[in-house]
């Protein structure tokens, strides 16, 4: 007699580790809320509200008008690991060249990349408390085990040297930096940086610096990188991309920096995900990089506004407490005031109120009784926004 086949059983225990992610039920709400008919402030979405720029688009068109249709090579096209290697070295200031780059689809796939080419099973990976969990999840996929590093508010969450390593152990293999961070906004100072590139020497770890956001940052128009600091470059992987910069996160276009040698570890890996980025968008990317970047600044300025509306209104509602967002478009307020844990404050601020925020305990353990707020929409929304939201958490006061 046959077995019954059970498609649970079948599951490699690996998954186990891995949740779905939790931003995604209430954009699942948000959606019905609408449907509904109600005025829904959009503070859910990490992504940005800008077009991606004509130039770019352009470029793409004009790419697949010609043919470029067939496979790229597995790192990516000549003329965008290029433009990618000279952007990395006006943010950097490291010499950085084209062989040390891989094109990737998204910034996530250059994590998982990563992971799956330098953790083995049993290795530990460090990661800040609270923070995106994509990093958590790819190093378990890789048979690796996060190790969660807490990170305080009266700190702006960043992390601390001495608090990483705290958490050290034989089998620490990878420190994962964030900055600026989501859920959090703040930014890691070239100090406290050096503090962490000290226990990474001393230590012989790995870093993986994502640095998605350090564009977009205040007041400054880049922030500082892991990867400029004395023998820094050769153990570091950098993660960027173009989805938060140039708004083409449905581009699905990202990358990787890393020294050559561990980029030839990392192409190994990339061979057998999706082996190239498609050819004709890489020409789009490529533009973006190298054409003018007055749309960064514009839409770095337009952040720096709806940052002021936020911290602002925020800071005027008794009792909620805020860490100065420097980067990314994140705030993340204190709302234990309220006695409520913040999955219940985020519900009644969506269901009763149409106000979509995202639970802070979404992003680990430290989060709780804080909220993300993105400011990716409009600034006109985030000031109807910060008004109905004094107006709703009053009412729960008591």
């Amino acid at each position: 007699m046959n077995a019954r086949f059970d498609p649970q059983a079948v599951a490699a225990r690996r998954l186990k580790e891995v949740p779905f992610s939790g931003i995604r039920k209430v954009f699942d709400a948000v959606t019905k809320l609408e449907a509904a008919g109600k005025d829904v402030i959009h503070w859910q979405i990490g992504r940005t509200d800008f077009d991606t720029p004509a130039h770019a688009k352009q470029a793409a068109a004009e790419s697949l008008a010609r043919g470029d249709v067939h496979y790229a090579p597995n790192a990516g096209i000549g003329p965008l690991l290029k433009a990618i290697a000279a952007r990395t070295e006006i943010d950097t200031g490291v010499e950085t060249k084209p062989e040390q780059v891989i094109v990737m689809a998204g910034a996530n796939e250059g994590i998982m990349v990563s992971m799956l080419a330098l953790i083995d099973p049993g290795d530990e990976v460090l990661v800040s408390d609270p923070n995106w969990h994509h990093y958590k999840s790819c190093a378990s996929l890789a048979g690796g085990v996060p190790v969660e590093v807490p990170t305080r508010e009266e700190d702006a969450f960043c992390l601390r040297a001495e608090e990483v390593e705290k958490r050290i152990t034989p089998r620490t293999k990878m420190l994962c930096i964030t900055s600026p961070g989501n859920p959090t906004g703040t930014t890691l100072s070239l100090d406290e940086l050096k503090k962490l590139a000290a226990v990474a020497v001393k230590h012989n770890l790995v870093v993986m610096s994502d640095e998605i956001y350090a564009r977009i940052h205040f007041p400054e128009p880049c922030a500082p990188s892991i990867y400029s600091l004395p023998g820094m470059a050769e153990r570091t992987v950098i993660i960027n991309g173009f989805s938060k910069v140039y708004s083409m996160d449905g581009w699905r276009l990202g990358w990787t920096v890393a020294s050559p040698e561990i980029t030839r570890h990392l192409l190994k890996v990339r061979q057998y995900t999706t082996v190239c980025v498609n050819t004709f968008i890489q020409h789009g990317a490529a533009k973006a990089l190298t054409a003018s970047q007055d749309c960064v600044e514009e839409m770095r300025q337009a952040f720096d506004a709806r940052r002021r509306v936020i911290t602002e209104g925020l800071r005027s509602i008794e009792g909620v407490t805020l860490a100065e967002p420097t980067g990314a478009f994140y705030a993340f307020p204190n709302v234990k005031v309220f006695g409520k844990t913040s999955g219940e404050v985020a519900d009644r601020l969506l269901n009763g109120h149409a106000i979509a925020t995202v639970d802070g305990a979404v992003f680990g353990t430290s989060g709780e009784g804080y909220l993300r707020i993105a400011y990716s929409c409009s600034k006109e929304e985030c000031e109807r926004g910060v008004e109905r939201l004094g107006k709703a958490l009053e009412g729960m006061r008591g």
